[in-house]
C-alpha cells in the first residue's frame, strides 16, 4: 500500500481521502458509533489533526530560516489573497450574489479562497525542501473557516471574527517556540508532519459524497476552471519572476480543500440571505475538491520535472 501511495503525487493524502470518500458515499453513518472509532474514522478529529500538524510545522521551523518561509509561502499567500479579493469584488459588483452560469458569488469566493495545506505538504514532501514544508502553518490559517469568512466580509463589508485565525496561530507559535528552545524537540516532532497526512486525508474525505459532487456537473467543472485560470497565472509568474523560484510552490498551494465543502453552510448561517445559494455552492465546491486534488499534483510534478531535467 505504501509503495502504491508513494507512486502517486500527493498519494499519502489523496489515496486515504479517496477511500474515505467512497465509504462515506456508500455508508455515511458506518463509523458514527461514538467513542474512539468515530473520533478516528470520521471528520470529528479533523480539527485536532490540523492543530497537531500546525504544532509540528512550527516545531521544525528554525528562526534563522523564518524569513525564507515568509518570503516563499507567506508572499504567495498574500498574492493569492489579493487576487481573490480583487476578483471577488469585481464578480460581486457585476453579477451580484446570483453570479453567472450557476456560479454564485458565495461559490466563487469560497472556492477561490480555499487552500489544501495537507496536499501542499504532501507535494512539498516529495518535490520541495524543508523550508517549503514549513509553510504548512501559514497555509493552515487559510484552510480555516475564518479565512473565507474574512474575505467574504471584506467584499460585502460584513463584520469579521478574528478568533478562528488566532486559534490557528497559537499551536503554530507554540511549536515554533518549543522547537527553537530545544532543537532535539524539533527533530522529535518532525516525523509528525508525514504521519499526519494519511489521517488528514481520511478526515477530509469523510464528508465528501462523490455522487452528490458529480451531480454539480457543469457548475463544478466551471468552478475548477475559474479556480485555475484566475489564480495560477499571476501566482506562477510572481514566483518565477519576483521570487526567482521554480513555480511549483504556487501550484502546490492552489487546490480546493475538503474542509471547504462545509464553508457555504457556515457562511449562510451567519447571513440567512445566502441560504438559497448554499446547496448549489456546496455541490460545486465538492466537485472542485475532486478535480483539483487530481490536477494540482499532476501540474506540480510536471513543473518539477521541467526544472530538474538533466
Amino acid at each position: 500500500m505504501m509503495d502504491f501511495m508513494k507512486k502517486i503525487p500527493g498519494g499519502l493524502l489523496l489515496v486515504p481521502m479517496l477511500i474515505s470518500a467512497i465509504i462515506y458515499t456508500l455508508a455515511p453513518n458506518l463509523f458514527m458509533i461514538g467513542g474512539m472509532t468515530q473520533a478516528l474514522l470520521t471528520k470529528d478529529g479533523l480539527t485536532y489533526i490540523i492543530a497537531f500538524t500546525c504544532f509540528c510545522s512550527g516545531a521544525v521551523i528554525d528562526l534563522k530560516t523564518l524569513g525564507q518561509v515568509f518570503k516563499r509561502t507567506g508572499l504567495l499567500a498574500l498574492v493569492k489573497t489579493a487576487i481573490v479579493v480583487g476578483f471577488g469584488f469585481l464578480y460581486f459588483k457585476f453579477f451580484g450574489l446570483d453570479g453567472i452560469l450557476g456560479l454564485s458569488t458565495l461559490a466563487i469566493i469560497v472556492g477561490l479562497a480555499s487552500t489544501n495545506p495537507s496536499l501542499y505538504l504532501a507535494l512539498e514532501g516529495e518535490y520541495g525542501s524543508a523550508i517549503d514544508q514549513a509553510g504548512f502553518g501559514i497555509l493552515a490559517i487559510m484552510c480555516t473557516p475564518a479565512y473565507p469568512l474574512l474575505l467574504f466580509g471584506l467584499i460585502q463589508s460584513s463584520p469579521i471574527n478574528w478568533m478562528n485565525i488566532i486559534s490557528t496561530l497559537i499551536p503554530l507559535v507554540l511549536g515554533l517556540i518549543l522547537g527553537n528552545i530545544d532543537k532535539k524537540f524539533g527533530e522529535f516532532m518532525k516525523p509528525g508532519l508525514a504521519l499526519s497526512l494519511p489521517l488528514m486525508g481520511w478526515s477530509f474525505g469523510y464528508g465528501i459524497n462523490i455522487i452528490e459532487a458529480a451531480k454539480s456537473g457543469f457548475t463544478g467543472i466551471l468552478l475548477a476552471m475559474v479556480f485555475y485560470i484566475v489564480l495560477l497565472p499571476i501566482s506562477f509568474i510572481f514566483e518565477r519572476k519576483v521570487l526567482k523560484l521554480s513555480g511549483k510552490n504556487s501550484i502546490a498551494m492552489n487546490s480546493i480543500a475538503g474542509m471547504s465543502v462545509s464553508i457555504p453552510s457556515i457562511i449562510a448561517a451567519t447571513n440567512p440571505s445566502l441560504e438559497i445559494y448554499k446547496a448549489n455552492s456546496t455541490a460545486a465546491i465538492a466537485f472542485g475538491v475532486v478535480i483539483t486534488s487530481i490536477v494540482t499534483p499532476i501540474l506540480v510534478k510536471k513543473v518539477y520535472e521541467m526544472n530538474n531535467k538533466k
